[in-house]
């Protein structure tokens, strides 16, 4: 028979076991919306104008300067870790009409789509989660860095993840955003505030975002903002595309001021990772 006491000792452990179980769920669930779970979230913020201290806000971000395989990086195309491999394969999306939501917390502006359109790499399948924007870019090549740079971020049954990087210079109107304009300017006549607000976007054409790669770089790396797990792999475009100057300001317009005029993480060490090209010309 169980004493009232050990049955007391039980139920404090057991209450306690839950709470940390539940506290690490809302952490991995932010994970810059990923996995497209709509859950509040009272994480601590980070910003931009200091993040070599982002792992020091939160125990969950602690990779964001623990870990050696971190996002962005400069890709140097001279560089001997950087080389073409000729076993890699064209990427191969495909991408749906279905309903998708736009939203912002402020920090950037993402499109959360219901993952019916997906990335097939090595024969894995990765389904798309969203798309968001950063300005200027973040990643870079050669040490140029980009007006805009879009984030196609996708995630496989297991748990890994693959994101498509597309860079952008101001020039022409990018179709996507010309597509979004109507939401776009909806957010942005809404008060900046942490809070996440959200635009339904009804039937959202994503095969606009399907694009045949000449040449690609991939790499393992991290998401670029906290908690800047690992278990990324990148697959970042040759290919720099068009974004009028009007696209970037929209993109800028419902943020909040400290992140109108950066939302782009600093370059990170390499640490002898390589970089795989690539080249189907």
């Amino acid at each position: 028979m169980i004493s009232c006491s050990s049955l007391a000792i039980f139920v404090f452990c057991a209450t306690l076991m839950l709470i940390c179980a539940l506290e690490f769920v809302s952490a991995s669930e932010r994970e810059d919306l990923f996995l497209n779970v709509d859950v509040d979230m009272d994480l601590p913020e980070y910003n931009y104008s200091e993040t070599d201290k982002w792992g020091s806000i939160d125990p969950h971000y602690a990779v964001c300067s623990t870990g050696k395989r971190q996002s962005p990086i400069d890709i140097k195309t001279n560089d001997v870790f950087v080389f073409v491999n000729k076993t890699m394969q064209e990427l191969t999306i495909n991408y749906h009409v279905d309903n998708a939501t736009l939203c912002t917390d402020g920090i950037d502006v993402k499109v959360l789509f219901n993952a019916r359109g997906d990335l097939i790499i090595d024969g894995e399948t990765y389904k798309l989660k969203q798309i968001h924007w950063h300005t200027p870019s973040e990643h870079r090549v050669n040490g140029v860095q980009y007006a805009a740079e879009l984030h196609q971020l996708h995630a496989a049954d297991d748990g890994k993840r693959a994101v498509v990087g597309v860079f952008f210079n101001c020039g022409k109107p990018d179709p996507v955003l010309t597509m979004l304009k109507p939401e776009l300017d909806k957010l942005a006549k809404e008060p900046c505030q942490r809070k996440e607000r959200k635009v339904d976007i009804p039937m959202f054409d994503s095969s606009f975002l399907k694009r045949r790669p000449r040449k690609y770089y991939r790499y393992p790396g991290s998401l670029t903002t906290p908690p800047c797990d690992e278990n990324v792999i990148w697959n970042v475009l040759s290919e720099v595309e068009t974004i009028s100057k009007d696209q970037v300001e929209a993109l800028k317009a419902p943020l909040r001021e400290a992140y109108k005029i950066k939302n782009a993480r600093p370059t990170q060490p390499l640490n002898g990772r390589k970089v795989q090209t690539y080249d189907g010309n």
